[in-house]
């Protein structure tokens, strides 16, 4: 619930409720009453617009009992496994491609005069590494 720039807890059950904030003149305190009058909170009293946030305790401890009984501990939706694809999709995958599907981290390409090139998907950073030695600075 916020009031006056900062925001104060109340119960999780109330969480998007209308409530009423009471603050006597000159009081430390303010007191954050339902719409039927019941006082749920009762909180110190933070400078306006500071920005913070009062917590008070049970409020913290019932939101953890809520949010603990309500998550879903049970087996994740089956299109949301990582399952590696089966010898069928392999095989339409294969015919896509037009071609048979091999795992191969290097490719030769043959450059304009006539000689054949390796280039690989790995990079080796230790060459980066040489190369930023004894640099400390960007300039």
């Amino acid at each position: 619930m916020s009031y006056r720039g900062n925001q104060y807890s109340v119960p999780p059950e109330l969480a998007s409720a209308q409530v009423t904030v009471t603050r006597p003149v000159g009081g430390s305190h303010l007191d954050i009453v339902t719409a039927s009058g019941i006082t749920v909170a009762r909180h110190a009293v933070a400078a306006d617009g500071l920005g913070m946030i009062i917590r008070d305790s049970g409020h913290v401890i019932a939101l953890e009992q809520v949010a603990i009984a309500t998550a879903n501990t049970g087996k994740p939706h089956r299109r949301k496994e990582r399952i590696p694809p089966g010898p069928d999709a392999v095989r339409a995958a294969e015919t896509l491609r037009g071609r048979r599907f091999h795992h191969s981290v290097t490719d030769t390409t043959e450059t304009e005069s006539g000689s054949t090139e390796t280039t690989s998907d790995v990079i080796d950073l230790s060459t980066y590494e040489r190369a930023a030695r004894g640099r400390n600075t960007l300039a």
